[in-house]
């Protein structure tokens, strides 16, 4: 196996540390960064810089200048977690010109600390966690290097094969530093954890990460849910209190209502009323919102949603939701919405009204919105609708179940993979496929309901949930997606119908995770269909048991809030007191620091042979006529000493004659013959007459 010079280890720890922010620093950065440290790695450096102070200075200059450019024209400031992060990194490269020496090696080190630090300023999540602890651990090991020998100071690669002699020699010492190191840090960091008060933050930062978004988009066409549900990906998960989890069919997660209809795409109505949010700590309440909470139960069932980030505002929540420590607003159509895009892992406290009563009384304008439809689209499923609501007495109930019947009558299939649809899709569909996912359900179910005269929307968001292992937690995940209908009924208001339940019951009753495990067909025909359903069920429970890992650390570590803390140290140790809190702390750092300085002593100890306990007493007898033994001298030297006066010289002659013959005899261990010589020592050590 190739051994690494000094210098390639340390550069080779930039790679780790600079990587670790592959997606908080701009691309032009990361290229950057590969090209200066790679330029810094072995013969690459010997052929371009070692030999050239000039080289190194313009480079130095040049990356400098250029990085504060750029970082400007990025972020049109020097300021903040990302303009700081990256001016940090310039600096960094930098500074990777000049390392020649053991102290600027530290410099940069230093640097790597603190740019792996800054890590948990754009996330706290487990996988960070663990790559800022890897990061650590190669920065510790490359800070132990130095110390390897005196002779490895100087990062220098003339000395190379010198270099590497050395550390294969040593290898096993900079492991054991930095496990002495681990070990001694570990306890006072549980301490500090477990201990210090929590206090809330005195400002918050608001990152723009700019990534992609995932899950729900805010329209909705044929097969953009049906590929969706077919990732594993954790949506969010909601905590509820110990049996209070809503029966599987009532487990229907609001997201986005689409009221307006092209022909082809449902996407949001434009009318601005309806997107007029209410916050939880808004003095005014709207008289819809009023009349809504009157209506319906006063004793609202509060529970938590830990959100995974989308890069969006829209949330997913249960009907009808509302949060009211002000985290996210609700609109005019009872969705809710955060201040701001989701951008990391985030949780809120939300309370759910039964929504029995919803717009009890519908204004005009609100029902014209959900009246709407392009004109002359899908005649066929226009006529049809006519006629049936005509059979049904104008009822707007009775012909809503009466569409229900029909679909679940006729051989409609429930599929991710549906035929492409072209044209007047609903009639395609409705008339001819009939093979489609939920969207395609609810989209025509809706198209029906307008076509007689009944206001209706789509809804979509998630439906059911997998109950995790705490018996209180429901995952939600990215194959959860759903889209459902609501329609408007006089004195009832807005009332849910899930036209997919009446083709696949078993994907509401049982959830799509148990559905897709039993039916593969879902996946479509044929050996891809097979490859999907393959992959499907081989990645689904990996993804699951990772999920689990992260929600534990979330919970756990980076959700150990004041709240958590107070409740922890009343179960453990009975107090709250915040006081209480700061003088167990100061007790516990006292106990750990007397450990640490006792175990520290214990090693530095003086180890005597048990030969040598009479003759320490001897020595301290002998001190008072400046005759004690000194540190740096072996007995028989301390005796010899003695022995050069004339008085001792006898005594002391007698003493190193026995002392030797036991300690290097060839039964020197002889636990037997040592006692006998202890006893003799301790008697010509009683019989020293000491002698001015």
């Amino acid at each position: 196996m190739m051994r690494l010079s000094m210098r390639n280890i340390l550069i080779l720890i930039q790679f780790l540390v600079i990587l670790a922010h592959l997606g908080h620093l701009p691309y032009w950065l990361i290229g950057l960064s590969i090209i200066v440290v790679t330029s810094q790695l072995g013969w690459v450096y010997q052929r371009l810089f070692a030999r050239s102070k000039v080289r190194q200075k313009v480079a130095q200059g040049v990356i400098f200048v250029s990085g504060m450019i750029g970082i400007f024209l990025t972020f049109h400031t020097l300021l903040g977690v990302e303009a700081g992060t990256a001016f940090l990194v310039i600096c960094l490269l930098g500074k990777l010109f000049e390392v020649n020496a053991r102290r600027d090696a530290y410099v940069v080190l230093t640097f790597d600390l603190f740019i792996t630090a800054a890590l948990f300023l754009f996330d706290q999540g487990l996988f960070t966690a663990i790559w800022a602890m890897l990061s650590t651990l190669g920065v510790l090991y490359a800070m132990a290097m130095q110390n390897v020998s005196d002779k490895t100071m100087q990062i220098n690669d003339e000395k190379i094969n010198e270099v590497n002699a050395l550390i294969h020699i040593r290898k096993r010492r900079p492991i054991t530093i930095i496990a002495l190191i681990v070990a001694q840090a570990v306890p006072l960091m549980i301490i500090l954890f477990v201990f210090f008060p929590r206090m809330p933050p005195f400002w918050t930062i608001h990152l723009d990460k700019g990534g992609a978004q995932t899950g729900i988009s805010d329209s909705m066409s044929p097969g953009d849910i049906a590929n969706l549900s077919q990732s594993t990906e954790l949506a969010f998960r909601a905590i509820f209190p110990a049996g209070k989890i809503p029966a599987k069919s009532d487990l229907y997660w609001r997201g986005l209502v689409l009221g307006s209809f092209d022909g082809r795409t449902w996407r949001p109505s434009a009318n601005p009323q309806l997107k007029t949010v209410v916050w939880g700590n808004s003095n005014a309440i709207p008289l819809w919102l009023a009349q809504a909470v009157q209506l319906n139960n006063p004793q609202p069932l509060k529970y938590q949603l830990i959100v995974e980030p989308t890069q969006q505002p829209w949330m997913f929540a249960l009907n009808f939701p509302f949060s009211a420590n002000g985290q996210a607003g609700l609109t005019r159509e009872y969705t809710l919405r955060a201040a701001d895009d989701i951008v990391q892992q985030t949780t809120f406290e939300l309370f759910k009204f039964d929504a029995k009563a919803v717009d009890a009384s519908l204004p005009n304008w609100v029902a014209s919105e959900a009246l709407q439809l392009p004109a002359q689209s899908n005649p066929k499923t226009q006529a049809f609708a006519q006629q049936l609501f005509s059979r049904m007495n104008h009822d707007p109930e009775k012909y809503a179940h009466a569409v229900i019947n029909w679909i679940s009558r006729e051989n409609f299939v429930y599929t991710l993979q549906p035929p492409p649809l072209e044209g007047h899709r609903i009639d395609q569909f409705l008339f001819q496929t009939r093979r489609g996912f939920c969207e395609h359900y609810a989209s025509s179910f809706t198209f029906l309901m307008r076509a007689a005269g009944i206001p209706s929307r789509v809804v979509v968001g998630y439906q059911g949930g997998q109950l995790d292992r705490d018996g209180k937690t429901l995952e939600i995940r990215q194959m959860d997606a759903h889209a459902w209908s609501e329609i408007w009924l006089a004195g009832r208001g807005w009332v849910r119908f899930d036209p997919t339940a009446a083709v696949s019951p078993e994907r509401i009753e049982r959830g799509m995770k148990a559905l897709t495990a039993q039916n593969a067909s879902m996946f479509g025909d044929g050996v891809a269909g097979a490859i999907r359903y393959n992959q499907f069920k081989m990645f689904g429970q990996a993804r699951e048991w990772v999920d689990y890992a992260k929600y534990m650390w979330q919970q756990k570590v980076v959700g150990f809030d004041q709240d958590q803390q107070g409740d922890f140290l009343f179960k453990m140790f009975g107090f709250r007191s915040q006081m209480m809190q700061v003088l167990v702390m100061a007790g516990a750092f006292v106990s750990l620091l007397c450990i640490v300085v006792g175990v520290m002593w214990w090693r530095r100890r003086p180890i005597w042979h048990s030969l040598d306990a009479p003759l320490i007493r001897l020595s301290k007898r002998l001190a008072k006529q400046n005759l004690a033994r000194e540190p740096y001298e072996g007995v028989l030297q301390w005796l010899t000493r003695v022995g050069l006066l004339a008085r001792y010289e006898a005594q002391a002659k007698e003493i190193a004659a026995l002392y030797s013959k036991a300690r290097y005899a060839q039964n020197s261990e002889d636990k037997l013959t040592n006692k006998k010589v202890i006893k003799q020592l301790e008697q010509l050590v009683k019989n020293w007459r000491i002698r001015s």
